[in-house]
């Protein structure tokens, strides 16, 4: 099991990516296009830019179906690393 999972659309439709490592740069295909997340282990902070810059919001284990309603708006996921 990954221990971060990312969904192109709320609700965990659509995944793009499953991974288990630091991701300075989620590429191309999955840049700005993040709606939903489940973290499977650990804590995770998430950025808006390239290179873990940028706003930030620090996520542990859970389902988040929509994270809009959270600090980083939908589809501005850029980079992110494990915390904990």
């Amino acid at each position: 099991m990954a221990a971060v999972e990312l969904y192109n659309d709320s609700n965990f439709r659509r995944k793009l990516v499953e991974t288990n490592s630091d991701t300075p740069n989620v590429g191309n295909d999955v840049n700005d296009r993040v709606t939903s997340i489940v973290i499977n282990q650990g804590t995770w902070r998430f950025f808006t830019d390239s290179q873990y810059r940028g706003v930030s919001a620090d996520l542990g284990p859970g389902r988040y179906p929509n994270i809009g309603l959270g600090t980083i708006p939908n589809d501005s996921i850029t980079s992110f690393r494990r915390i904990r």
